[in-house]
């Protein structure tokens, strides 16, 4: 359901600039604005886990891309709602190549923060819920606190990124953030490699590229496949299935074990990156 967090994030930038907001400041009253919706679902869903947890945020992506198509007076209802270059201090970035640096500063902002935040306390007990939440709740860990952050951490991000999707899109209309948008960031996260800012990175580049590379495949496919409608959803979720199944830990990961291979040869072993099923003793009685 994360397509409901950029939408909000990028209507509420669009909305604030069309009110005489500077860009400056409309940029991060949007994530704010996203964080705080963040912990709004993340509240009522702490219970919740796996499938549940899922069904749960994509039921809200649904209910949000309904009030993005229906608040006529904010987003402009499915007649779209325009969004003006990038203001800084007087100078529009009105060239493809101003923008790109800007998104470029963005990211490295972004990344710095998140490195960061992972070195600090919070960080360590996310990561601690995250291996073993039975173990972090042992040791005094909130997991309803440091749960309902992650929501709004990963929300604030999220529409940060919707307000520079906005300028990139240039004219917001409410079927931009449908359901394959979220499968979309999903796969950016699994294909890159789940916990690590690096499969972030590389899971993006994959995901951007990966359209151009169906069109080019569209040249040389049968016609009958080339011009199917749900060829890029069905090579998504291909791809999706595959990483699962066969590189859970994705294109960062198998990066990873290229470079211990060649670290520990002739020491190398395959059992190296072997997923555990479990941390705890304990944990199998769920």
């Amino acid at each position: 359901g994360h397509a409901a967090f950029l939408g909000i994030g990028a209507y509420c930038h669009a909305y604030l600039l069309s009110k005489g907001v500077p860009f400056l400041v409309a940029m991060p009253t949007a994530a704010i604005v996203t964080a705080a919706a963040g912990v709004a679902v993340g509240v009522p869903t702490l219970r919740m886990t796996g499938i549940y947890l899922a069904i749960a945020t994509l039921a809200f992506a649904i209910i949000v891309e309904h009030v993005f198509a229906n608040w006529d007076s904010v987003t402009g209802g499915y007649n779209g709602l325009a969004v003006e270059p990038p203001d800084l201090f007087g100078y529009q970035l009105t060239a493809s190549w101003e923008f790109y640096y800007l998104c470029l500063l963005v990211l490295i902002l972004v990344i710095w923060l998140a490195a960061n935040l992972i070195r600090s306390p919070t960080g360590r007990a996310l990561v601690a819920i995250r291996d073993s939440e039975i173990s972090a709740q042992s040791i005094g860990v909130n997991l309803a606190k440091y749960k309902t952050i992650a929501f709004a951490v990963s929300a604030g991000i999220t529409g940060l990124g919707g307000a520079l999707f906005a300028h990139y899109v240039q004219y917001l209309s409410p079927d931009a953030f449908n359901i394959l948008l979220s499968i979309q960031l999903v796969l950016m996260v699994v294909v890159g490699g789940v916990g690590s800012l690096h499969g972030a990175v590389f899971g993006a580049v994959f995901v951007g590229l990966l359209p151009q590379a169906i069109a080019i495949m569209r040249d040389y496919l049968p016609q009958q496949i080339a011009t199917a409608a749900g060829l890029e959803p069905g090579i998504f979720g291909l791809v999706l299935v595959y990483v699962i199944l066969l590189e859970p830990l994705g294109i960062y990961g198998r990066w990873m074990k290229i470079r211990f291979f060649f670290d520990l040869f002739p020491l190398y072993k395959k059992a190296t990156f072997k997923r555990q099923k479990t941390y705890l003793k304990s944990e199998r009685l769920r």
